[in-house]
């Protein structure tokens, strides 16, 4: 694996991790307001936005993580440490969403639309991270698999597996969870630009994105990642698959919500909703009343001059 440190700046890291993450919100606000305005809409707001949503977002997706993984956080100081890895996807939307919640009721902007435009810009944001971010990490990890049973099985020098052991130099493959992240953001991405370019209701995007994200992960991730089991617990170990997660389980929730979210805004709009809104009629301004110009007085000649008569 590579460095997961890109370069230093007055000795300080600069990690991939860090790197992809500010990218992604980039990209994603970008690719955004470009959709907005290719239909009409005021897109230059979605910039200060896009700051409401990060700051809640990343202390939705930190806490989120903590609390599913309390048992990896035995010093307090190490919670703060987001450089490291660590955020959980539906936390950060969560909480993202309520940030975007509080800033777009004060705009033009309707927050169905803005998430509308954002689904795809998001989904390249998770391959960005999965494919580089965790990758350099090593962060995610997956369970320990032979490349006779799983061709594309990985060997990740610096993760829990070798720091346990000790012993950095030693072949331990695993399931590159990383990478099976990055293709659930693949696959959200073709959903999430179908769905845009078929013109749906506003919302339908967004409630889109939240089942889909929480489906493929369930099926293609969450399975082969090496975290706690809640209910339904067993693991295969010729394979490398184990039982049921915690994010399995409320992926549920987010499915069942998003499933509804789609239903229910198509029910009260339609893609007519996206139409572009009216003009804005333009501000009156008086006019300056206009003088009226004066007749010249007709001169009277002396014969029309008529004395008044001698009052004593």
């Amino acid at each position: 694996m590579f460095d997961p440190v890109a370069f230093h700046v007055f000795g300080w890291p600069i990690r991939w991790y860090g790197i992809t993450m500010a990218l992604s919100l980039l990209i994603a606000t970008y690719l955004g307001q470009r959709l907005l305005e290719s239909r009409g809409r005021k897109g230059e707001y979605v910039w200060d936005g896009v700051l409401w949503a990060a700051i809640f977002g990343i202390i939705g997706a930190r806490a989120v993580y903590v609390l599913t993984n309390l048992g990896d956080y035995t010093n307090f100081i190490d919670i703060f440490k987001t450089y490291e890895g660590g955020l959980s996807f539906h936390g950060g939307i969560a909480f993202g969403l309520l940030g975007c919640w509080l800033y777009y009721r004060r705009t033009p902007l309707k927050l169905y639309e803005v998430m509308d435009a954002m689904a795809p810009g998001i989904a390249i944001g998770i391959m960005l991270v999965r494919f580089i971010g965790n990758l350099s990490n090593g962060d995610i990890l997956g369970y320990k698999v032979s490349r006779e049973v799983v061709p594309w099985a990985m060997n990740f020098p610096f993760d829990e597996y070798h720091l346990a052991a000790n012993d950095t130099a030693a072949i331990i493959t695993r399931h590159p969870a990383e990478i099976y992240g990055g293709l659930v953001g693949l696959v959200v991405l073709a959903i999430t630009a179908y769905i845009w370019r078929r013109r749906f209701a506003p919302g339908t995007n967004m409630y889109a994105f939240i089942a889909g994200y929480s489906l493929v992960r369930s099926l293609i991730e969450e399975p082969f990642r090496d975290v706690p089991h809640y209910l339904v617990s067993f693991y295969n170990e010729a394979w490398g698959i184990g039982g049921i997660t915690l994010t399995q389980w409320s992926s549920v929730v987010f499915i069942i919500i998003g499933v509804w979210g789609i239903i229910a805004v198509n029910r009260r709009a339609g893609a007519e909703a996206w139409d572009p809104p009216p003009p804005e009629p333009e501000p009156e301004t008086e006019r300056p009343k206009a003088r009226r110009a004066r007749k010249p007085r007709a001169k009277k000649s002396p014969a029309d001059k008529k004395h008044k008569p001698f009052k004593k």
